[in-house]
């Protein structure tokens, strides 16, 4: 990093220093150590199972995605994987759900695996879907403060996993850290925001915000932060080692030929990391907001001049079909494709058939990045 980078360091610059310390000491004293998923949701999929008692966590029934995470979730560890969950201590809405009984007693984490950011933005929070944007994106911000902060020290995660765009700059600090992250999209919302809001939130920005995505083409750091908005979900998508949908649907749904400068550009960014080998869609997901779209729509209308553009976004839904559905479980579909990302095997008390645990160490990382077919854009 030259001296003008360093210049424009907030005080919070510290922090990544140390971060990078750590993770090389902790690669160099456990090599083989059983790698550790950390799963990032803005969601309530975890509640204390009593309001003064928090030494275990049980699944919340909220009716919404969080309800599919803590499943997940919980297959995971029966499986053996070492899973931790870090989501917002929505105080008001837990003492809600818990008068309500809308509890899953059968789901149960003890507490050192569900990790709580703690910050009055969501202590006395509604429901997301009930709060305004500029709530929600508040909120988002904290949360990820929290996370880059104090979670991912205190967890030491080998992966994270993140879903939606309240965790959209996650991708991208994680990669400052050298920590692969995979980047789940189940709803299309997004939000925007400036990077010098980000930074009064606490987030030092500046040693990733190359990695961002930004409604105009970004110029200098000084130029950018206070008059290029960047947006959160496609910035996730952009940053994140890996990208999973909920299923093969999303790809249609972009290629819609909506016109809308989001939508374009969320279908190319899918359509890279589909092409780059980075990307895949998932049937089982829940669809809350998704109207699911049959294969007759998976096209879109272009003309000559534009058939390039068009076919880059039809080909790649029309050649691969991508799917969990000869999955039984899509914990065990998780844990394939963590295995694929890390490039060795989760320590789990099970051999899959047809699994060799050795297969990530012979493969080559050029293929699995897809970089032989990649292309260099030279600009004068």
């Amino acid at each position: 990093m030259n001296q003008s980078t360093n210049s424009r360091v907030c005080t919070v610059s510290s922090r990544p220093i140390s971060l990078i310390v750590v993770y090389e000491s902790i690669k160099m004293s456990y090599p083989l150590a059983q790698p550790r998923i950390l799963f990032v949701t803005s969601e309530v999929a975890f509640i204390p199972e009593g309001e003064k008692n928090r030494h275990n966590f049980i699944g919340a029934r909220t009716g919404g995605f969080g309800d599919y995470l803590a499943e997940i979730i919980s297959d995971l560890i029966h499986l053996g994987v070492d899973v931790h969950v870090a989501q917002p201590d929505y105080r008001r809405i837990f003492g809600i759900l818990a008068r309500n009984e809308q509890t899953t007693s059968g789901i149960k984490l003890p507490n050192d695996r569900v990790q709580l950011a703690e910050d009055r933005a969501f202590f006395y929070s509604k429901p997301i879907n009930s709060n305004s944007e500029w709530e929600n994106i508040k909120i988002s911000l904290a949360f990820q403060r929290e996370v880059i902060n104090q979670i991912i020290p205190r967890v030491q995660p080998d992966l994270l996993h993140c879903y939606d765009w309240m965790t959209g700059l996650l991708p991208a600090a994680a990669n400052k850290f050298e920590i692969p992250c995979l980047f789940t999209v189940h709803k299309l919302d997004t939000a925007k925001s400036l990077l010098s809001y980000v930074e009064d939130m606490g987030i030092d920005a500046a040693g990733f915000w190359q990695n961002l995505f930004y409604t105009r083409f970004p110029g200098s750091y000084e130029q950018t932060r206070a008059n290029n908005p960047m947006d959160l979900l496609l910035s996730g998508i952009l940053a994140a080692r890996h990208v999973d949908t909920a299923g093969s649907e999303l790809f249609s749904i972009t290629a819609e030929g909506r016109s809308n400068f989001m939508y374009w550009s969320l279908g190319q960014l899918l359509v890279q990391k589909w092409n780059a080998g980075c990307a895949c869609g998932i049937s089982g997901f829940p669809h809350p907001c998704i109207k699911p779209i049959g294969k007759k729509k998976s096209h879109c209308n272009y003309g000559p001049k534009d058939q390039h553009a068009g076919k880059q976004i039809t080909d790649p839904i029309k050649r691969r079909a991508i799917s969990s559905s000869d999955k039984t479980n899509t914990a065990e579909y998780y844990i394939d494709l963590y295995e694929a990302i890390l490039r060795r095997p989760l320590v789990v008390p099970y051999k899959k058939k047809g699994h060799p645990l050795d297969k990530y160490s012979r493969a080559n990382i050029s293929d699995l990045q897809a970089i032989s077919y990649r292309k260099a854009l030279l600009t004068g």
